[in-house]
C-alpha cells in the first residue's frame, strides 16, 4: 500500500487511502501481538520485526520496536510470578505459622519482583542473542518449545499460550452472525442447548447440500 500511495494514477491513490483506513482499524488492535508471536519463532525473532517496522514507520520505527520489547518484559515478569512461590509446606500448621506466613508472602513477592526485571530480561536477551533456526532445516516450532522448556522455561510457558491464539477472528465472527440470524426478535427466549442444536442442524444441512452438487 505504501508503494501503491505513489501510484501514478489517481484512482488507486485514492482507492489505497480507504484501504488504508480499513487496514490501521484492524493493524492498531493486533500489530503488538503478532509482534510478539513473531518473536518467539526460533527462526526470525526480534529480527524480522525489526525489519517490517523499518519498512513500514520509517523514522519512527524505533518506538514501536521498543514497544514490543517492553511488552516482551511486562509478559516475563507476569508469567514469572507464577514460578515465584513455589515452596511447598505441610498441609498442618498453628496460627501463629500461618500467619507468619501470610505475613511473609508480600515480602517474598516484593523480593521476586526486584530481582525478576534483571533476571527475565537477561533470559530475554539470551534467547533473542542466540543463531536463528535455519530456514532451509525442517522445523517444528511446538517441538523446539518442548525441547528447550527446561532451559527456558518462562518463554516456553508464554510461547505455549501465545501461539495458541488464533490468527483470524472470522471463524468466531461468523459465529455470532449465525446465531444472530436464528434468535430473532420472536426466539429470544431459546435455550442455548435449542440454539445449538439449530446451528449444528443448519451447518449439517449446508454440508449435505453441498456434497450433493
Amino acid at each position: 500500500m505504501i508503494e501503491w500511495e505513489k501510484s501514478d494514477y489517481d484512482y488507486v491513490r485514492m482507492m489505497v487511502s480507504r484501504m488504508k483506513q480499513k487496514f490501521k482499524k484492524y493493524w492498531d488492535e493486533c500489530c503488538l501481538v503478532l509482534a510478539v508471536v513473531v518473536v518467539f519463532y526460533p527462526r526470525f525473532k526480534l529480527d524480522l520485526v525489526e525489519y517490517f517496522d523499518s519498512r513500514i514507520y520509517g523514522i519512527y520505527a524505533q518506538s514501536y520496536i521498543q514497544r514490543v520489547r517492553d511488552k516482551l518484559v511486562n509478559l516475563f515478569i507476569d508469567y514469572g510470578r507464577s514460578f515465584a512461590i513455589s515452596v511447598k509446606e505441610p498441609n498442618v500448621m498453628s496460627n501463629s505459622r500461618v500467619e507468619t506466613r501470610a505475613s511473609l508472602l508480600d515480602f517474598n513477592r516484593w523480593c521476586y519482583e526486584s530481582r525478576v526485571s534483571n533476571n527475565q530480561k537477561s533470559k530475554l536477551e539470551s534467547y533473542l542473542e542466540e543463531t536463528r533456526f535455519s530456514r532451509a532445516e525442517t522445523f517444528n516450532i511446538l517441538d523446539w518449545w518442548k525441547t528447550n522448556s527446561p532451559r527456558l522455561p518462562v518463554l516456553a510457558k508464554i510461547a505455549r499460550d501465545i501461539l495458541a491464539v488464533p490468527a483470524t477472528t472470522v471463524a468466531s465472527e461468523a459465529a455470532f452472525s449465525v446465531g444472530g440470524c436464528i434468535i430473532d426478535e420472536s426466539r429470544t427466549c431459546l435455550l442455548p442447548d435449542a440454539v445449538e442444536a439449530l446451528v449444528v442442524a443448519d451447518d449439517w444441512i449446508e454440508s449435505i447440500s453441498k456434497r450433493s452438487k
